[in-house]
């Protein structure tokens, strides 16, 4: 996601170059770089930390012959919803549960996977769980991820250009690249959950079945010290409560 430039401090940019009038000259220029370097490396470092504690943290993934009940009662809910939802692409997704207390669930487009928690089945009862499935099914009938993957492309590519002519304009990319593409992250998410609101009653429910498995969601988050009612720049998701709101203003409560 985060894509550099590979052309800054190509040999030849400079060749020839002499000092005119107004100028920064070689010694600006090289003291430019430096700066982006020297933010490149800060960034790194603070991806680095937090992959740290990412990767400290064993995946373990519940068998079905372990707990079948846990995967008849996923596979029951695709199916109900699948017999009055047009389109619904998640259906044709495999599906795994991840041994995570926290409530989560998120599709792997590109593999065709969607991963399901524990937490989540643990906390949200059937009803809530559709609506959760109809909103990841939303981020995969609007190709969600393609379309983020095409921006960060496009912002890489228009660094690289720049970095053509300007030396050092490429580093610009690990900074604008993930701000670009996580606000549009977030605008999907909102996306999603209009579709869910607007879809519901095909499944004999509404708004508010959606908004306790939110709240739920929240409830939790604040329990353990990771919950926020502000959203930072670089975060891929609106915060819980802003999306609650935002879909009670859209059905006029």
């Amino acid at each position: 996601m985060f894509e550099g430039s590979n052309t800054v401090g190509k040999k030849g940019i400079d060749s020839g170059y002499t000092r005119g009038a107004g100028s920064l000259g070689k010694e600006g220029r090289t003291g430019r770089e430096r700066c982006w370097k020297g933010l490149l490396i800060v960034i790194l470092l603070l991806f680095l930390v937090s992959g740290l504690g990412c990767a400290a943290q064993k995946t373990k993934y519940v068998k079905p012959r372990e707990n079948p009940d846990m995967y008849q009662r996923v596979d029951r809910i695709l199916t109900d919803s699948r017999k009055v939802i047009n389109p619904y692409p998640i259906y044709r997704f495999q599906f795994t549960i991840l041994e995570d207390k926290t409530p989560n669930a998120w599709v792997n487009t590109q593999k065709g996977i969607l991963v399901v928690t524990t937490g989540l089945l643990a906390l949200c009862d059937d009803n809530e769980l559709a609506l959760i499935f109809l909103h990841e099914n939303a981020h995969i009938k609007y190709d969600h991820a393609a379309k983020n993957s095409l921006l960060s492309d496009v912002t890489s590519a228009a660094f690289t250009i720049g970095g053509l002519f300007l030396p050092g304009v490429g580093y610009g990319n690990l900074v604008v690249n993930p701000l670009v593409t996580r606000g549009y992250s977030r605008s999907q998410e909102l996306e999603a959950d209009k579709d869910v609101v607007n879809q519901c009653h095909l499944l004999r429910l509404t708004p508010q079945n959606y908004i306790s498995a939110l709240e739920k969601m929240r409830q939790y988050a604040a329990s353990t010290g990771n919950g926020s009612d502000s959203t930072g720049l670089f975060d891929t998701h609106p915060n819980l409560q802003y999306r609650i709101d935002t879909i009670n203003r859209g059905t006029g409560r």
